[in-house]
């Protein structure tokens, strides 16, 4: 995990390994503890502390490991439960025949799921509750190899859940959202954690996040920041005048809403791309069912289509893996086409499965 990685040249001693044991298992370990755990007095941990420090094997406060390539998201975490009407059309206000899913989900979540799947050291912040849900999540983000260290499980609170109905088409009908926890993201919770976040190569966030927390984020992450949005009541918390972003990630339906533009077609689209590329002052990648993605800049617009036949089963998660894709393609310094190319694969990969993440995403690299 990148937490837990020190230069190859430095050899600290076996009190200091010990040390680095102990933070590996918890970064937010205090002086006190350490010095219980070890036997020794706390002025002797300081002492190795400040070595350590000074090594560079941690970057002070809150005992952050550099590793020289990872990228943090910052997000929810939740249980979906979804489902998806077999019946053409809709019956509003009666029973519809078609089949009911749960499974783990979250843009916070879904966005460290593809990161890792992409082959990137991803730390995920984020809050979820002592319950079956909360124990799913972690024992999941441990399969995958997401780093959680710097993430929360608050007792006596559930995880948030996303409870959502689609079309056969993918096209969601309704959705209502349980996430009042995410509130405990605050500026406070993420202060001892900013280290570790300037430390790696990016960040990511979505709109989940409380608007203070958003403001905060903006003025005192200094790596490249990327923002997923998510829903038309949510995504307004991303517009602040203190923004900070090198990419906002948003689809059509939330597109529309900030631009005041009714998409029909790509050039609808491609005016919804510039006039949010005018608001928020930072590259847009706008991105809409069954035409793909259309990418907005100073310079203008590029369009990149979904390829022909797209199956959808899905549009759940289109947009953390396109986010994902997105932080994965500027950090291998990829051209804007190539980027482009790997967010569209990615986002037809997850469409065509009825999971958050998609199992195939590790794929699209083997030919890269």
């Amino acid at each position: 995990m990148h937490t837990f990685f020190a230069a190859d040249d430095i050899l600290p001693t076996e009190r200091e390994k010990q040390i680095l044991d102990l933070i590996r298992q918890n970064p937010m370990i205090s002086q006190k503890e350490l010095a219980e755990k070890l036997g020794i007095t706390r002025p002797g941990v300081a002492s190795h502390i400040s070595r350590l420090i000074k090594e560079g094997l941690i970057l002070g406060k809150g005992y952050v490991l550099p590793k020289k390539e990872y990228v943090t998201v910052i997000g929810a975490v939740n249980m979906d439960i979804y489902g998806i009407v077999s019946d053409y059309p809709v019956v509003l206000k009666g029973s519809n025949t078609g089949h009911v899913t749960t499974q783990l989900g979250g843009l916070g979540r879904n966005i460290a799921a593809n990161a890792a799947a992409l082959g990137l050291d991803t730390n995920l912040i984020t809050v979820f509750g002592s319950d079956d849900y909360g124990t799913r999540f972690k024992e999941d983000a441990y399969r995958r190899g997401i780093d959680i260290s710097y993430s929360k499980q608050l007792p006596d609170r559930k995880t948030s859940v996303y409870l959502y109905v689609n079309q056969g088409d993918g096209e969601r009908i309704i959705g209502v959202d349980d996430m009042r926890i995410n509130e405990f993201i605050t500026p406070r919770f993420l202060e001892p954690r900013l280290a570790g976040i300037n430390a790696g190569k990016a960040a990511i966030i979505d709109s989940n996040l409380p608007a203070e927390t958003i403001r905060w984020l903006y003025d005192n992450v200094r790596v490249p920041m990327y923002a997923k949005a998510v829903s038309v009541t949510k995504t307004p918390r991303l517009l602040q005048d203190n923004l900070n972003l090198e990419g906002l990630v948003i689809n059509g339906v939330e597109g529309s809403f900030m631009a005041s533009v009714k998409i029909m077609d790509i050039n609808d689209g491609k005016e919804c791309a510039e006039k949010l590329y005018d608001i928020f002052k930072t590259r847009i990648y706008l991105y809409l069912d069954q035409m793909g993605m259309i990418m907005a800049d100073r310079d203008g617009t590029l369009y990149h289509g979904y390829e022909p036949g797209l199956r959808v089963e899905n549009t759940n998660g289109v947009g953390a893996s396109m986010t994902a894709a997105l932080a994965y393609a500027q950090l291998r310094h990829e051209s804007l086409d190539d980027t482009l190319d790997l967010m569209i694969r990615i986002g037809g990969l997850t469409m065509a499965t009825g999971k958050s993440v998609s199992d195939r995403v590790g794929t699209l690299l083997e030919n890269e």
